[in-house]
């Protein structure tokens, strides 16, 4: 057989079970983050809030972004889940840690302040890189 579709029928279980071990990962986080937000994220983006349109948008790039360093350099499936799930919890600590240090956010949410929205958006996706950098090593 042709080699590229020799390493395509090998390669392309373990890509499916690579994908749904981050996407399980990844929804867990989703799942969390909804829950241990004050206000109701979701609701608000659907009643037309732009600020936690903002917010919500960077949740959704900053959890990604440290599960995809994950799959960077991975040894095996249990290495990934391993990894993923530990950068899952340190992000969202570092969400939990960034709404200490802004006081008041999430009220200012609700309220639709989209500027403050923006600037905690830029702070999630930035401890995120950070995380996702530390975690490629």
């Amino acid at each position: 057989m042709i080699p590229a579709l020799d390493s395509l029928a090998n390669g392309f279980p373990w890509l499916i079970f690579y994908l749904l071990v981050v996407t399980a990962i990844y929804l867990l986080g989703l799942f969390i983050y909804v829950k241990l937000t004050p206000h109701k994220e979701l609701e608000l983006v659907q009643n037309g809030n732009m600020a936690a349109a903002v917010s919500f948008s960077a949740l959704v790039i900053s959890l990604a972004l440290p599960l995809a360093a994950c799959l960077v350099n991975k040894f095996s499936l249990f290495d990934v889940a391993l990894w993923g799930t530990i950068s899952l919890f340190l992000q969202l600590f570092l969400f939990r840690l960034t709404d200490a240090i802004f006081k008041g956010m999430p009220q200012r949410i609700v309220d639709d302040e989209v500027p403050a929205a923006t600037v905690l958006a830029a702070f999630k996706l930035a401890g995120s890189i950070i995380l996702a950098f530390a975690i490629s090593g």
